[in-house]
């Protein structure tokens, strides 16, 4: 009873107790394998890394903006040219400028000849008030002499008295006139010139503003170094926040790097990076190694994302490698196991 009767030939099923012992086989081999997977998944390591791109530059470098928004009417120089602090880059139109120039030094010329007259002007009668006075001062020193002769010569007889009357009324007309004369407020004159004088500095003033006007279309280099031209032509209407022209100066390279924010968090200095740079791909590739130096803390944009900029240790080792090169690099941050690194934990 309860065995198994065949009349083909064929084998007899496994009893119930076999099959449930390999079942369990099974089950335990399966639970092995995961457990197994399970661990090598924690025990193994994956590097984790932030993206970033970035160009090579050097330490001394500066990036070239218009001050003002125009229309690019010149470009002086173009890249790879050396330049020094202070050379004109880049000219933007400036024909109102130059007009406003021209015609506040048309005004200055006007109210520096109207100056000059009126400087002469106070000049003659200041010479008339001193020779009126000079005159007078004369009449009054005759008066006095005439006097005192016509009193002497009354004394001794020689003419009457009554000429003493008219000779003392001259005599203090003289007198009254001279004080009159000396007694005017000089101080007139003084103002008057003061006057005249701040209106022809308030006209310099006037055209040193439209010189600086003038000068405000002018992009010049902030440091002497070697010029990275971006792109923009003749012709075409630029913003002060647009990077028209960058300068690199210095010997040493440095590597910038550009990193989104979501992952400024995880990058800090003193952490290596791989670089790969568009000069050294295909056949010729080289992967170039660094650490991070430090990190700007202002955050940056580009119109439509964020990112913080690491600048990292760059060594060429010979290769030639001009600045502006452009790169693609990885800053490691640290290890994880495979899990946290297939599940995107931290």
């Amino acid at each position: 009873m309860g065995d198994y009767r065949t009349t083909t030939g064929e084998p007899l099923p496994p009893p119930t107790r076999v099959r449930r012992a390999r079942l369990w086989r099974g089950l335990l081999v399966g639970l092995f394998l995961v457990g197994g997977i399970l661990a090598l998944g924690l025990i193994y390591r994956i590097e984790r890394y932030v993206p970033a791109v970035g160009y090579v530059t050097t330490e001394e470098f500066a990036e070239v903006r218009a001050p003002i928004s125009g229309t690019v009417a010149e470009i002086v120089v173009d890249t790879g040219v050396q330049v020094s602090q202070g050379d004109v880059l880049i000219r933007l139109d400036a024909a109102q400028q130059v007009a406003a120039l021209e015609e506040a030094k048309a005004q200055l010329s006007r109210i520096q000849a109207e100056a000059a007259r009126r400087q002469i002007e106070i000049a003659e009668r200041k010479r008339t008030l001193a020779e009126e006075t000079a005159v007078a001062q004369l009449r009054l020193t005759n008066a006095v002499r005439k006097l005192e002769r016509t009193r002497e010569l009354v004394a001794k007889g020689l003419a009457a008295g009554s000429q003493l009357e008219d000779l003392e009324l001259q005599r203090d007309l003289s007198e009254a006139d001279v004080n009159s004369l000396r007694n005017r407020d000089l101080s007139l004159f003084e103002r008057e010139l003061e006057g005249v004088g701040q209106e022809v500095k308030a006209h310099e003033d006037g055209v040193r503003l439209a010189e600086l006007r003038v000068a405000s279309r002018e992009v010049r280099a902030p440091i002497s170094g070697q010029v990275l031209r971006y792109d923009f032509v003749l012709g075409e209407m630029v913003q002060p926040d647009r990077v028209l022209m960058e300068l690199f100066g210095g010997a040493r390279q440095v590597l910038r790097l550009k990193v989104a924010e979501r992952y400024a968090a995880m990058v800090a200095a003193g952490q290596r990076y791989t670089a790969r740079l568009a000069s050294y791909r295909g056949t010729n590739e080289v992967i170039f190694t660094g650490a991070v130096e430090n990190l700007r803390n202002v955050i940056e944009g580009d119109g439509e994302r964020t990112y913080r900029v690491a600048y990292c240790s760059f060594e060429a080792n010979g290769r030639p490698v001009p600045p502006g090169t452009s790169a693609e690099a990885r800053i490691y941050y640290g290890d994880s196991t495979f899990w946290h690194y297939l599940l995107g934990l931290p």
